[in-house]
């Protein structure tokens, strides 16, 4: 498939008519072309004919895909062995901000993950058609220079001044055009270019990860297929590292199997409410305005009942399935963040607040239940993160498998070797957990490496190691981190002021990139330093996640922080973790304390115990290109926040090698 709707050298674009060019652009428009965008494109045609054609270009693109954003560039121009990225805004007459983040965003997204990039520098430029002369700087940072602004005079000038701060080879245009394309999507962008209907492998890596990925998907399809054909019900646990891409799977295979009429419809359910609000508003937003102002425009609130259709709140399929005796409309159930479905207990409990009597039964009871009552075949796909329960009543694996295994022993089970492994059975043995009649590991359930941390593919690894108190393997691989070039690494960084990591994150952030204050939900005595979480009814999950930094309730704003119960599932690109005095290093593990009201108190219960190292596994794994971690001073005139509270904490981490600022 051509990555442009337009893609000829110099000599003959110069040559060609425009009419010629434009009835290529809308051939290979897959969409209903306004009449806005056609205009547009014949301003561009216009100008840049009339502008390049007294150099040597090599060769020009129109509408050169960036899958993963799920976005085009409007033109990429080839010239002394620089690649300039063009994004038009015709009939604007002033450099919005939006607008100088979107080129640059383009430029990020194709140095990070196109092979043809790696090696090249990259200038993008936002071109205002009416807007007026701009005295630009070339500020070039990781081979990636910042936007370069112009108007529909000043083209040509502003490319051969930059011109003039590069000596780069040739480069192939072609071969650049076509090179393999390794993208690491957030969940968002993921599920917005699954939603419009783009393939999984367009957004997704070529690599050996992506393959894996790939293996992963095939193994599910296989399961699915065998599912209908032999009449069998069967539930996936689909396991991996924290980052290692199971949303992603489980959002590919919800968008495509959708076929009601062959009986292969599926939903996609998440345990974590904030998770799915955001995936949802996301869609939501992105769908309107693509949609604004052409024959298919929609209203925000049609567009969001069909989202709303496909991507559901655990809270309410959970209500449907207690109150409904008909079999489900779905075949296929994708459980995302599974290990965060409730015991008996609990779940009787909030059955009861919707004014139900108790049924005596834990939630995987109950869903798989509601999945039994179907005649033949049915799917559960659960997607499980090891460690990461973290609210009461959560118990992770164990309590889908002690469902199967006394209520639903016909179920076929299919899982990775590593379900029998410590980090997600706990202290309960293999031969006791999965004494299941119909069990079958498969290799590819599993999924092993971190794409998240593109920039570190073991990093989730590392903080495993650092909150099981594994010095020397923490050190070897923050050894790595730091060996490596400054544009090809993670970030790990530590700092005794609050103030300095802002400044970091803010001084990093490029382009569309997000940043964010993490901290835990027990973290009481960082307030003092201004990093005062919200309660669930106060926190604004939607604009944290998705809003620009002019509103104050944004990540970008860095004023309020996001705990472990509004981030599972999502991430960001630089975070600042907040590390209060409720997790001390001592010789060989963690002191775990609780603040009430006027002092830490110890905490003795094993599960809340679990409860808090998995917080801050959650928390510390959310940043795909840097964090940096702030342990305060501490004060000496307020016991709650003695030094020696806080010391032992930094001390501790600056041991591991991690370097600070």
């Amino acid at each position: 498939m051509s990555r442009s709707y337009y893609s000829e050298n110099a000599e003959k674009f110069f040559q060609e008519d425009p009419n010629s060019i434009l009835g290529k652009l809308l051939q290979n428009d897959p969409y209903s072309t306004l009449q806005t965008q056609k205009n547009a494109w014949r301003v561009q045609i216009d100008i840049l004919q009339k502008e390049l054609n007294r150099i040597p270009i090599d060769r020009i693109l129109f509408e050169y895909t960036i899958p993963r954003m799920g976005r085009r560039v409007d033109n990429v121009v080839f010239y002394k062995g620089v690649v300039y990225l063009l994004e038009f805004k015709v009939g604007e007459d002033n450099y919005k901000n939006t607008d100088l983040k979107q080129a640059e965003g383009y430029a990020l997204d194709l140095k990070y993950f196109q092979e043809g990039s790696r090696n090249c520098k990259l200038v993008p430029i936002l071109i205002c058609t009416e807007a007026g002369n701009y005295q630009n700087k070339i500020e070039m940072e990781g081979d990636v220079c910042r936007p370069l602004r112009t108007n529909t005079l000043n083209l040509l000038h502003v490319i051969l001044q930059a011109s003039k701060e590069f000596n780069e080879p040739d480069i192939d245009s072609v071969s650049w055009e076509n090179s393999l394309y390794n993208p690491t999507p957030t969940i968002i962008e993921a599920g917005q270019a699954l939603y419009a209907n783009h393939k999984v492998d367009e957004i997704t890596r070529h690599d050996s990860v992506g393959r894996t990925f790939t293996q992963t998907s095939q193994a599910i399809d296989k399961i699915i297929t065998e599912s209908k054909r032999d009449s069998k019900k069967s539930i996936i646990f689909l396991t991996g590292i924290p980052g290692s891409g199971k949303t992603l799977v489980g959002l590919d295979v919800a968008s495509r199997y959708q076929n009601v009429d062959d009986k292969e419809h599926s939903v996609y359910v998440c345990g974590t409410s904030a998770l799915i609000h955001v995936i949802q508003e996301a869609l939501v937003r992105d769908r309107y305005s693509k949609l604004k102002g052409t024959d298919d425009e929609e209203t925000k609130e049609n567009i969001k009942k069909n989202v709303e259709v496909l991507f559901q709140i655990i809270l309410h399929y959970r209500k449907s399935v207690i109150t409904e005796d008909a079999p489900p409309h779905e075949r296929i159930v994708v459980f995302d963040e599974a290990q965060r479905m409730w015991d008996q207990h609990e779940a009787d409990k909030n059955i009861r607040l919707l004014g139900l009597p108790p049924r005596g039964k834990s939630e995987p009871d109950l869903l798989i239940e509601h999945m039994d009552k179907l005649d033949d075949w049915a799917v559960i796909l659960c997607l499980l993160g090891g460690g990461q329960e973290i609210n009461k009543g959560e118990d992770g694996l164990i309590e889908w498998l002690k469902s199967i295994k006394n209520n639903f022993p016909h179920w076929n089970v299919f899982g990775a070797p590593e379900i029998s492994t410590k980090e997600y059975l706990g202290d309960i043995p293999a031969d006791e957990a999965l004494d299941l009649v119909n069990k079958t590991f498969i290799d590819e359930l599993h999924l092993k490496t971190s794409t998240r941390s593109f920039k570190a593919e073991n990093f989730s690894k590392m903080i495993n190691h650092l909150l099981d108190r594994e010095t020397k393997q923490v050190k070897e691989i923050v050894k790595e981190f730091n060996e490596k070039e400054d544009k090809e690494k993670y970030h790990l960084l530590i700092t005794r002021d609050l103030q300095t990591a802002k400044d970091w994150v803010k001084k990093k952030v490029r382009g569309n990139e997000r940043c964010g204050i993490f901290t835990t939900a027990l973290s009481h005595r960082l307030w003092p330093e201004g990093i005062v979480k919200r309660g669930q009814r106060e926190f604004n999950e939607l604009g944290w996640w998705l809003d620009d930094e002019e509103h104050i309730d944004s990540s970008l704003a860095l004023e309020i922080p996001c705990t472990e119960f509004f981030s599972q599932g999502l991430e960001l690109d630089w975070s600042i973790f907040g590390w209060d005095a409720c997790l001390r290093p001592n010789d060989t593990d963690w002191d775990y304390q609780r603040f009430e009201r006027s002092k830490w108190k110890k905490i003795t219960n094993e599960t809340k115990r679990k409860y808090l190292k998995n917080a801050f596994r959650v928390l510390l794994t959310r940043a795909r290109q840097g964090m940096i971690i702030f342990v305060p001073k501490g004060d000496e005139n307020d016991k709650s926040r003695l030094p020696k509270l806080y010391d032992g904490i930094y001390n501790d981490l600056k041991n591991m090698g991690i370097s600070e600022i």
